[in-house]
């Protein structure tokens, strides 16, 4: 075997553990700033002021790009340049929400880097330490090759959000196959980068909210001018279609999708995700296990519902917090009286009526559950009819 065919076998096995929370942090970057930061993760150190420090040295590079060329390292070098017009790895940025204060929170990814004599070194925020080394639950192991054989930074970013989501919830049912994930259309673009999210106070103020508004998101971004994609035909055209073919033919994933539409509008993209069986991936999947998952919905719900309605819920949503957040937005939005939270809850995610966009509260309207007296004589055909009448 020729000593570069060795090479790359020992590169196609590579992985590299990357944080949920990094994975699903909305946010802006380019796709050399990606593949840089999955080849860093082999080569990394905590400095002694806490910061991820990874060094990188050029034949390391031009290995792992399969590159022969200069140009690899001009592109390398303007990179790191601050006076670069255009994106740079300082323009990495990410928006995560603390879940202590609630406040949304903006983090520059890569605080100082240099290429100097052929050696690259990043030095990572000292804010995202524990979010990048050491990690011991609630992280997604991913495939350097695949990472690298990726062109599009569209590719890239929903390859890691839908493994991340596949491996969670596939290891959490413990069942293959198939899953299915729903995104708002506005909060995909926010996740994929297409709505910057940290360019705007007013769109970081909207997604600090318990329940983002993503149709004023949508118009706070066009009085900004950003428009790119704005039209769904436009944005499946350019960014879906690609995005899929190349998952499809160079990474781990099957994909497929079907646009969610309210009327003729599209307001939502339906996934439908499968594994390949790469060995590698099989190996380790997300640590995550229903308790972990269990604490997030008590964390989201314990204020409406007991422990066994919420135990209730987990388990109709396939432990699906997503689908849960989705439902539990959609009932506080909800323009009528609730009389029965649980069993509202419960049909909502059986029937997707999340998928609507619930009409708004009247004003004056009292749309409190809380601290309601639960009832066993409820009528669940018109509870239904009172949903999709709505």
């Amino acid at each position: 075997m020729q000593k570069e065919e060795k090479e790359q076998l020992i590169v196609s096995h590579k992985t590299y553990n990357k944080s949920n929370e990094l994975i699903n942090a909305m946010g802006k970057g380019t796709a050399l700033s990606q593949k840089l930061f999955a080849i860093g993760m082999q080569h990394i150190e905590i400095d002694d002021t806490n910061n991820v420090v990874a060094t990188i040295y050029g034949p390391e590079l031009r290995k792992m790009f399969k590159s022969s060329s200069g140009s690899l390292y001009e592109h390398i070098e303007a990179l790191c340049d601050r006076q670069v017009k255009g994106s740079t790895i300082f323009d990495w940025n990410l928006l995560m929400k603390d879940k202590e204060n609630g406040k949304i929170e903006a983090h520059q990814v890569v605080t100082d880097a240099s290429f100097k004599n052929g050696t690259l070194t990043l030095r990572y925020n000292n804010s995202l330490t524990d979010k990048i080394v050491n990690l011991k639950k609630g992280y997604t192991v991913l495939s350097l090759s695949e990472t690298l054989s990726l062109k599009s930074v569209y590719s890239l970013r929903l390859y890691e959000m839908l493994l991340s989501a596949y491996d969670r919830k596939a290891y959490i049912t413990k069942e293959d196959g198939v899953q299915v994930f729903d995104y708002d259309l506005t909060e995909l673009k926010l996740d994929l980068g297409v709505i910057n999210s940290g360019g705007s106070k007013e769109i970081k103020n909207e997604l600090a909210k318990d329940y983002p508004d993503y149709d004023k998101i949508e118009e706070i971004a066009e009085k900004l001018g950003q428009t790119k994609y704005k039209e769904y035909k436009i944005f499946n055209r350019n960014v879906l279609s690609k995005t899929k073919e190349e998952l499809n033919k160079k990474t781990c994933l099957e994909v497929d999708y079907d646009p969610i539409k309210s009327g003729r509008k599209t307001v939502g993209i339906r996934f439908f995700v499968n594994k390949k069986g790469v060995a590698v991936t099989k190996e380790k999947a997300t640590p995550a296990n229903k308790d972990e998952i269990f604490d997030e919905i008590i964390q989201l719900l314990m204020g409406d519902f007991k422990v066994k309605e919420i135990r209730e819920i987990a388990e109709i949503a396939e432990y699906d917090i997503e689908k849960i957040r989705k439902a539990y937005e959609y009932m506080q939005a909800y323009n009528k009286e609730i009389e029965v939270p649980i069993a509202f809850m419960k049909e909502c995610i059986k029937n997707e009526y999340y998928l609507n966009k619930a009409k708004p509260k009247k004003p004056g309207s009292n749309n409190s559950f809380m601290n309601f007296e639960q009832r066993t004589d409820y009528d669940f055909e018109a509870l239904e009819k009172m949903l999709v009448d709505n």
